[in-house]
């Protein structure tokens, strides 16, 4: 009798530490299971955390945040999300990962720029490649004037082009008062400019102080862009005439 008891005893004790053992066990289909995993292993379930994997490429890392139930949307201490983290650092790879897991891609960064706008001011051609295309697809290309704007001031007639081709609106006064054209020409980026008129701008446009493309080309002494400007039919204005002359 005692001998069974002893057992019986054992058998229990057996099953606890297994059961004990069992729940030890990290369940990747458990958002609560995996969280308690990371905190075993001393990992902070936080945006910070997570946005440290990206400069290290680790997707694995990322996806196990993921399996408990992270937000991807996320912002760090400084207001950033993982999606502005990749943009800035240009990992085209990661962008995509982060894309493909759904986060989004109409927000700003701790600086107020949307994410193609950074992409553009860091020269990340492949970044904005992938977020002009993902743009294209959900019909928020044409939200895109101000990155024209920008694509068109800083010269980069490439992401210009890559606008354009993907049907973003080419001719939109800024809050500044200046078209795109405008904006290439007084920065002297001749293929810009080339790229906006080969479009079909108004090359006759006035900024909001009322001058023309050409006469911003004639003042900043482009001689290369008035030739062409000229060419397709640009004009001084008569008050640009009656202040500087012919």
């Amino acid at each position: 009798m005692k001998t069974k008891k002893i057992l019986a005893l054992g058998a229990c004790a057996l099953s606890l530490l297994f059961t004990v053992a069992c729940s030890d066990e990290m369940d990747p289909n458990d958002p609560a299971s995996v969280r308690k995993h990371l905190t075993k292993q001393g990992i902070p379930f936080t945006p910070n955390k997570f946005m440290s994997y990206i400069a290290q490429n680790d997707t694995a890392a990322m996806s196990l945040f993921l399996k408990a139930a992270y937000d991807i949307n996320s912002t760090d201490g400084n207001g950033n999300s993982a999606v502005a983290i990749a943009v800035n650092k240009g990992k085209v790879d990661i962008l995509q990962y982060l894309i493909q897991h759904g986060a989004k891609l109409d927000g700003t960064n701790s600086n107020g720029k949307t994410y193609l706008e950074d992409a553009i001011e860091n020269k990340h051609r492949e970044v904005a490649q992938l977020l002009i295309s993902k743009m294209q697809e959900s019909g928020e290309i044409q939200s895109t004037a101000p990155a024209v704007a920008l694509a068109a001031k800083t010269g980069d007639a490439e992401v210009l082009k890559m606008l354009g081709d993907a049907g973003a609106p080419l001719e939109v006064r800024g809050a500044d008062s200046y078209f795109p054209i405008h904006l290439a020409v007084k920065g002297g980026n001749y293929d810009a400019m080339v790229y906006l008129i080969s479009k079909g701008v108004d090359v006759n446009a006035k900024c909001g102080q009322g001058y023309s493309v050409l006469d911003w080309a004639k003042n900043e002494g482009y001689t290369r862009l008035i030739a062409y400007l000229k060419k397709h039919g640009a004009k001084n204005t008569p008050a640009y005439i009656k202040e500087f002359g012919k």
